[in-house]
């Protein structure tokens, strides 16, 4: 192979590990041989960790250490210095839980609106640090952003590197909304579909999700800061569980009322005055700003689409459904009589 194809081929592969984390959607499609994926990957490891997980990281993806368990007693002295953590997971539900937050509940949150990135107020609710990009989560710990006193949320794909934004002063306690593997998957090829039109015809959602380059388990990857070229195992697995259990409070995103029910319990949110009835009108409202990836057909349970991307899936499929369990039990602690999202 020459030196310029190789060349090539390590740029292919580098944007692919980037896509999950970046929430981004890359634009070709390259047939690379496991083998060659692997070896390109493993030369510039460093460089494909800092794009799929992120500039700065724990010296060992164990749990992350600025972020309080989920059932832990929070001290009266932690009250309004505690910021809350949002992960982002990519196609569940996003940016419609983010404007919940900032427009129903009056938190702030950071999001760079212009350049260059600063602690300025840029709108009532935003603080004009970037925080969904590798890049920016460095510049918002060189701003000493959870210090600032000018965010409540911090909401991030990269998760490893994002935790690290909080300190002794300004625990996180975070959450993440999950959405069903399968159909996270099926909203990502849907998206790619629009992107590329030849796709259109090229591949099913099965041959899309068979293909080499396929970012599979992207929680699980996440979670134990595994790069996508690393074999995952029940180890890998186990500690997700553990991470999960032990320091998020879960949403599920076909279950957003009860989510939000959950989350305002949790989190003791009250609706900004005269917005009551912000969240149902936000979850209902038909904005296509919201509701357009999930009007796009999903695969049947059962049909061989659904099959094959639930094989190629099967670490997060088992965290998802270990992630309903979490739902379930915060259900019964933060029953329907204590709290009602309106």
């Amino acid at each position: 192979m020459t030196t310029s194809k190789l060349s090539k081929s390590k740029w292919i592969v580098l944007s692919i590990a980037a896509i999950f984390a970046s929430g981004t959607i890359f634009t070709q499609v390259y047939d690379t041989s496991t083998t060659l994926r692997r070896s390109l990957q493993l030369s510039e490891s460093t460089i494909t960790k800092e794009k799929y997980l992120g500039l700065i990281l724990p010296e060992e993806e164990s749990m992350p250490l600025y972020l309080r368990n989920t059932m832990e007693l929070v001290p009266r002295a932690a009250d309004g210095q505690d910021l809350i953590f949002y992960w982002h997971v990519p196609k569940a539900g996003g940016q419609l839980m983010k404007n919940i937050m900032s427009v129903c509940y009056g938190l702030r949150r950071a999001e760079r609106l212009k350049e260059p990135a600063s602690l300025e107020m840029v709108h009532e609710m935003i603080v004009n640090v970037d925080t969904s990009t590798p890049e920016g989560i460095q510049e918002a710990r060189d701003l000493h952003l959870a210090d600032s006193g000018k965010v409540d949320v911090i909401a991030s794909s990269f998760v490893l590197s994002a935790s690290s934004l909080f300190n002794a002063n300004h625990r996180g306690r975070a959450f993440t909304i999950l959405r069903h593997p399968v159909d996270n998957a099926a909203s990502l090829f849907w998206t790619r579909k629009q992107l590329r039109p030849d796709l259109r015809v090229k591949y099913t959602l099965a041959q899309y999700a068979m293909q080499d380059w396929y970012p599979d388990n992207w929680v699980t990857r996440q979670l134990t800061g595994t790069l996508p070229h690393e074999e995952l195992s029940q180890i890998h697995l186990d500690r997700a569980k553990n991470i999960l259990s032990n320091k998020f409070f879960v949403g599920i995103s076909d279950q957003m009322e009860e989510s939000l029910r959950q989350l305002k319990a949790y989190y003791g949110w009250q609706p900004v005055p005269g917005r009551e009835h912000c969240v149902p009108d936000l979850l209902h409202g038909g904005n296509p700003k919201f509701v357009k990836s999930y009007n796009r057909p999903l695969p049947s349970r059962g049909s061989d689409d659904w099959r094959v991307v639930a094989n190629r899936e099967r670490y997060d499929m088992e965290l998802y459904y270990f992630a309903l369990e979490l739902f379930a039990r915060q259900g019964v602690m933060y029953s329907p009589g204590r709290e009602s999202y309106d």
